[in-house]
Order: structure tokens, then sequence, then C-alpha cells
């Protein structure tokens, strides 16, 4: 999970003493100290690295820093949120200070992004101290992963043989690809414990579930207990991997004109992507096989209707475990997702392009979310994210990227055309449902 660093020790210079008041300290050690205007501007960005490290947009962490900050007293917080940092400049009594605040890892954990965005909306109206916020923040930071590594694999496990279904996978490639995730997730889970590198334990994750589905497969083939093929549930596999968080909240900080935040995320994104698809065609490649989409199910439409629903529930509840959401927000995300999901499959059976299916689907999703949002008092995206990440075309992302390496131009252009039009309508459907239902994303205002 996300860790982060103790405000720095070294202190500003003192203030000038103005006749008649004690000066301020600037004493930037978080707890035992006078409030000042360092220690209080620490506080506030110390809001919002939990939130940024947790994987919260960067408005929604811009929001909760002027919060703080309110509470704390401070004149004005203005600050510039990207996806590794914050720059903020507090004033108090005619001083300004300005500090660049950066956590150590930014990830996705719901419980430590509900627990901080809950511990804002809930601060009195009489104020705090910086020694209590820094005491709150540093027992949310102690808390444990809500579900321990063994569910964790389980949980990526269940997701995508959920994908495999929802991919027109039976069976049998539903059960080698939840195998194979599961072990995939377990080796990603290890490395990001040891703290490597993003991109890397991307490269091995994949590597590891790609192989594994293929021995899943491989061994009963061998020995006769199974047929040729059963390739379809190869990229579900892998799916995962998909950054579910920061390819959503990057679009919708685009929406928000925050530029540097966005592109930021969806660069990770891509290069996430890209890395995981490299590797899953690399083994591909030095196996000597070739994904094939699964052959359709041939079910009755309501027999199929309720077998998408199912999986549905069960891959978004899957996702949401996996981002350590405690386990209402999970079943609520999945809820959401079994309703708007379903209507999308409804559509596109009845002939309606698949963009313009997610579109409405995300915005019934973003508008369920504001609903559960204000009477559970959880963060929006906790519920949003997970139910739209079943509706990324990742088996399409992945497909499009081995159809290029494979040189089939046109085919691979027309899939990742179509994965690239899916995301943007699912995130510009969250966007409609946020500026229908939220007064502060309708104007241009900054949070201050």
């Amino acid at each position: 999970m996300t860790e982060h660093q103790d405000p720095p020790a070294p202190g500003d210079r003192p203030a000038a003493q103005e006749p008649g008041r004690e000066p301020l300290s600037t004493a930037t050690s978080p707890l035992g100290v006078p409030d000042s205007l360092t220690i209080r501007s620490e506080a506030a960005a110390a809001v919002g690295a939990e939130l940024l490290a947790s994987g919260m947009a960067s408005y929604r962490v811009r929001s909760a820093m002027s919060r703080t900050a309110r509470a704390l007293g401070l004149d004005s917080f203005s600050s510039v949120v990207s996806y590794t940092d914050i720059t903020a400049t507090a004033t108090l009594d005619g001083r300004y200070r300005t500090r660049l605040t950066q956590p150590q890892h930014v990830g996705v954990d719901v419980d430590r992004l509900y627990r901080t965005q809950r511990y804002v909306e809930t601060l009195p109206p009489g104020g705090v101290t910086p020694a209590e916020v820094f005491e709150q923040l540093a027992a949310i930071r102690s808390r444990r992963p809500l579900h321990p590594r063994p569910l964790n694999a389980a949980a990526a496990g269940f997701a995508c043989a959920a994908f495999a279904v929802l991919n027109q996978g039976g069976p049998v490639e539903a059960l080698a690809a939840g195998l194979a995730a599961g072990l995939g997730q377990a080796a990603r889970r290890t490395l990001q414990l040891r703290g490597w590198n993003h991109l890397l334990i991307t490269v091995i994750a994949a590597v590891v579930a790609a192989g594994a589905y293929l021995l899943a497969i491989g061994v009963p083939t061998a020995a006769g207990w199974l047929g040729p093929g059963h390739l379809g549930g190869y990229l579900a596999a892998v799916l995962f991997l998909v950054p579910g968080f920061p390819l959503i909240t990057g679009m919708l900080d685009l929406v928000r004109a925050d530029y540097s935040a966005g592109l930021a995320r969806l660069t990770y994104a891509a290069l996430i992507i890209i890395s995981a698809a490299a590797s899953v065609w690399t083994v591909s490649l030095a196996v000597g096989i070739e994904p094939v989409p699964a052959a359709p199910l041939g079910l009755d439409p309501v027999a199929e209707l309720l077998l998408r629903a199912a999986a549905t529930f069960v891959g978004v509840l899957g996702f949401a475990l996996l981002f350590n959401s405690p386990w209402p927000i999970g079943l609520a995300a999945a809820g959401v997702a079994l309703v708007a999901n379903s209507l999308r499959f409804l559509l596109t059976e009845g002939g309606v392009p698949v963009q313009l299916a997610t579109l409405a689907a995300t915005v019934l999703v973003g508008l369920l979310a504001y609903l559960i949002a204000r009477t559970r008092h959880v963060p929006r995206t906790s519920i949003s994210v997970p139910a739209v990440v079943i509706m990324i075309p990742g088996y399409a992302m992945y497909g499009g990227f081995t159809l290029l390496n494979a040189g089939e131009l046109f085919s691979s252009v027309m899939m990742l055309q179509q994965a690239v039009q899916t995301v943007f309508a699912a995130a510009f459907g969250l966007a409609l449902a946020h500026l229908a239902t939220s007064s502060s994303w309708r104007r241009v205002e900054q949070p201050r």
C-alpha cells in the first residue's frame, strides 16, 4: 500500500516580531509545536499527499486541502496537483509559504482514500490543530490492508475469470484465466511490497500470468484431458493489470482542465498497458501460439444477459477488493455495475454502437455513484471507477497491440480505435454525470 515521508525537519527563518504580538513559531516538527504558518501548511499538504497517494483525482485533492486549510485557520491555500507531487502556497497574516510535497508511492487504496476524505468532511466547525491532523493521518496510515494477500490474489483471479466470461469464454477459459491471474497478482503484490519499479512489476506479473495460463491449458491438452484450442481466455488472464484508476481519473482531470495531472496519469496508464501487452505478446511469440477470440457461447438472450450480469457483479467486486475497498463499498460498486453493464449489453444487442452504449451506461454509473456517495458518505470514485473498469476494453487493447506486432496493421488499428473510443466514452459518461450533479464541476473556479 502507499507510504509517505514524514514532514521535513528543517525550519524556516523566524518571522519579524510585531509590536505587542508574540512571534509565530516556524518549526516544522509535526507534534508539540505552536500553530504557525509553516506547520499549518504542512498539515494541509499532508492531507493532500495522503489522498493523492491513494488514487484520488487532482480536483478532489485540492478541495480537501483547501477545506483542511480553512479549518486550520489559514487565510488561503492555493495548490497545483500533478500525478506525483503537490505544489502549494499558504498565506497567514500577510505572510506566505510555498512548498513541494511528494508521496513516496502513488497507487490505489480505497480504504485510506475513504477514511481520509471522511475525516476532512467531518472537521469540526471550531477548527482543528495541526497536531490533530497529523495524528489522524498517522492512524490512517498505520492501518493494515483490509484483505490478506491470498484474498487479494483470489480477487484478481475472480475478476479476470469474469472478464473471460464477458469475452465469450467458456468454463475452461474462465478457470484457466482465474488461476493465471491469481498467480500473476500474487507475484505483483510481492514485488510491490518490496518497492520495485511499477513497469518492471507489470512486465513480471504479465509474464507470470501468461505463462500460467498456457501451462493450465497446455498440460491437460498434452495429457489428452482437453481438446485443442481454449486460448480465448489468454488475454483475459492479464486484465487485472489494466490501470483503471489512473485511466479514468486522468480523463476526469482533463475535463476539469487539470492538464498536468491528467496527462501524467494517462501517460502512466499507457505505459502500463504497453508493458503488459508487450510481455503477453512476447510470451505468445516464444511459445508459438496466436491468441484468438473465444467462439460465441450461443446462449439464449435471456440466459446470456443473466450470465453477463453475474460475471459483471463478480468481476467488479474482485476489482474493488483488489483496490483495498471495504466490503460495503465493493458490494455497492458491484451492484451499480450490474445494472449499468446490463443496460450496456441490451443497447449493444439492439444495434447501438458500443461507444454510445458505454457512454449511456457510465452516465448511469455516475448518477448512481452520486446517490450512494451522498447517502453513505463514501468517495464517489470508490464506487464509479471499479464499476467502469469492467467496461474498459482491455481485451481490445492487448489484442490490438498483438495484431500490430504481427503486421496486421488494418485489423490492429480498427481494434485499437474502438478501444480508445470506448475509453473516451466511459470517461465522458462519468464527466457528464459529475457536471449534472455537482455545481463545482460546472464552474471554472478552482478551490482555494
